[in-house]
């Protein structure tokens, strides 16, 4: 490899690798063309390595260009993806969703349910709410839970409680006692939208749902 200076007649070509050390693509050429020009063409010196510098010259032009396209088209499918996310937000404005979450909207009549999705072979539920201190103001035991995803009537846990928003958990136990996992869900209606540098946020009475959180839009509501 070139690692100094060449000296070419009267003159001298300097060192063109910046500060720290580090040689790039430019001070590469630099170096390889001063070469070219102070040997004797009759009787060029160590040929065999200046044939390396020149295979080695052609790999870092070609890993260059690889990393250009490469970050051209990383840029490409950013935008591509941002311009859809926002897309997709603005077509469930006003449309129900359920998102991963743990709130639930109670009407004044108490009727409400929440969904969640259940792990291994099931088990045995309970369902308790919370309200915004995070005080338990209700509970119900829901009996046997199949897997996969279920839906939760709130029934005596929900009666008496005034109208709002609450959270809720469902703890599940299998056959031998042992804990169940347990994924819970939001189901809100979306009123408004907001953009952020996570991507597009949707709300719904004060509430906050990532876009990416959404796992279904719910056509019809009961």
């Amino acid at each position: 490899m070139i690692t100094q200076a060449v000296s070419a007649g009267a003159g001298v070509v300097s060192d063109p690798r910046p500060p720290g050390g580090k040689m790039g693509k430019d001070e590469f050429l630099t170096l390889l063309v001063a070469q070219l020009r102070n040997q004797d063409p009759a009787n060029p010196s160590r040929p065999e390595e200046f044939a390396a510098q020149l295979a080695q010259f052609s790999s870092l032009e070609q890993l260059i260009q690889v990393n250009e396209n490469l970050n051209a088209q990383a840029e490409a499918n950013a935008a591509m993806a941002l311009a859809m996310s926002n897309s997709a937000a603005v077509g469930v404005l006003g449309k129900t969703v359920l998102a991963a979450g743990d709130r639930v909207d109670i009407p004044a009549d108490g009727s409400a349910r929440v969904t969640v999705g259940v792990g291994g072979a099931g088990g045995t539920a309970t369902v308790r709410l919370f309200d915004e201190s995070g005080r338990e103001v209700g509970s119900r035991e829901v009996g046997t839970l199949g897997p996969g995803r279920r839906e939760i009537d709130l029934g005596e846990a929900a009666e008496g409680l005034p109208a709002g928003r609450y959270r809720y958990e469902v703890s599940v136990q299998d056959a031998d006692g042992n804990p169940v996992r347990v994924q819970t869900f939001t189901r809100a209606v979306i009123d408004g939208l907001r953009y952020g540098p996570q991507g597009p946020t949707l709300t719904s009475g004060g509430l906050e749902i990532p876009l990416a959180d959404v796992v279904e839009i719910i056509t019809q509501t009961d």
